[in-house]
């Protein structure tokens, strides 16, 4: 070791008050994200989700899926059908123009099944697949979630029982709507995927 760099480091060590040879214990580890299971999870979810621009509705019944799609439509006057998911299609959908299947370029809207959900960290989890093609997830400019309560998990641990021995192509864990900051510091939504995302919450 150089003179001057072990004069830098003995007023280094004499700042923090340690002693030549000292043993440096290392920091705890951080503590891990707690959710409490039950009811509190979709109030955790909802949070979550909400520092992260995605916003989230709560139906009565699955029946009030179409009337939900068509509010959230309403003021954007969009006029083409939806993509809809093949594996939402035996759902009522009275009301709402649909395209059953994977979404393509023209689609501005897209309705598509979640997996499950883990509380913890927001994160919306889509196993790929014949039903819920993953680009349904990606190109429309606004994507809308159909999410049941009982798919709500605390942790991500918690998933895993659930995902195995379904089918699926691939598994995509999506953290809220596309977004950007690279372009004067300023937070951009719509960069590379959906620029909305929005839940909808079913018993």
């Amino acid at each position: 070791m150089t003179c001057s760099r072990a004069a830098i480091l003995g007023k280094v060590r004499q700042a923090l008050g340690r002693q030549p040879g000292d043993c440096v214990q290392p920091a705890p580890p951080p503590a891990a994200i707690v959710t409490v299971d039950g009811s509190d999870l979709e109030q955790r979810l909802r949070e979550r989700l909400a520092l992260t621009g995605v916003t989230l509705q709560t139906l009565a019944s699955p029946d009030a899926l179409a009337g939900a799609v068509a509010a959230y439509l309403a003021p954007l006057g969009f006029t083409h059908a939806v993509a809809l998911a093949p594996g939402l299609a035996h759902e009522r959908w009275q009301g709402v123009a649909v395209d059953v299947g994977g979404a393509l370029p023209h689609h501005q809207v897209a309705v598509t099944r979640a997996f499950a959900a883990v509380a913890a960290s927001g994160s919306l989890v889509f196993l790929a697949g014949p039903d819920h093609p993953p680009r349904s997830g990606f190109l429309p400019a606004h994507h809308l979630v159909v999410l049941s309560k009982a798919r709500l998990v605390g942790r991500l641990e918690q998933l895993w029982p659930l995902v195995a021995g379904h089918p699926g192509e691939a598994l995509h864990l999506v953290g809220g709507p596309s977004s950007t900051a690279d372009i004067g510091g300023q937070l951009l939504y719509g960069a590379h995927g959906p620029r909305a995302v929005h839940v909808l919450l079913t018993p």
